[in-house]
């Protein structure tokens, strides 16, 4: 069975360059993302649940959830893949989640979802730098 993938994450793994919330969290996702960028076709399961990126989070309980209002990122989740028109609990490939991204992403959609983020705040995660990512995992086909 293909592993799960958070909705939201498409953007996170998109713009990730190695800071995060911990030193075992930075680890497995970097260990992720570089999975990601060597196989974009690896098929995943779309979810709006903890996936394997949350694995390391140190802002997950013993039960599996977010520490920071479980429903606000399951929401976040939901939303997102609504607007890429992608269905949650579906097997997908990473290119095409990144294909749907693209097609779909907008600036106002964009601060919607990572203005209030800690991580755009701090300067790692910028509209262009997506575009330009999610464009480079789409023309790797």
């Amino acid at each position: 069975m293909a592993d799960k993938f958070r909705g939201h994450h498409i953007v996170c793994t998109s713009l990730y360059e190695g800071k995060g919330y911990s030193g075992a969290f930075c680890e497995n996702m970097t260990a992720v993302v570089e999975r990601l960028r060597k196989d974009p076709d690896e098929e995943f399961f779309l979810v709006a649940e903890p996936d394997m990126i949350c694995a390391n989070c140190p802002n997950r309980t013993e039960t599996n959830e977010c520490v920071h209002n479980h429903n606000r990122v399951v929401n976040k989740d939901r939303r997102v893949i609504e607007f890429f028109g992608l269905e949650e609990n579906r097997v997908y490939t990473y290119r095409e989640m990144c294909r749907h991204a693209r097609a779909a992403m907008n600036m106002d959609f964009f601060m919607e979802n990572c203005g209030k983020c800690d991580w755009r705040k701090q300067g790692l995660c910028k509209y262009e730098d997506l575009l330009a990512q999610l464009d480079r995992c789409i023309e790797k086909e």
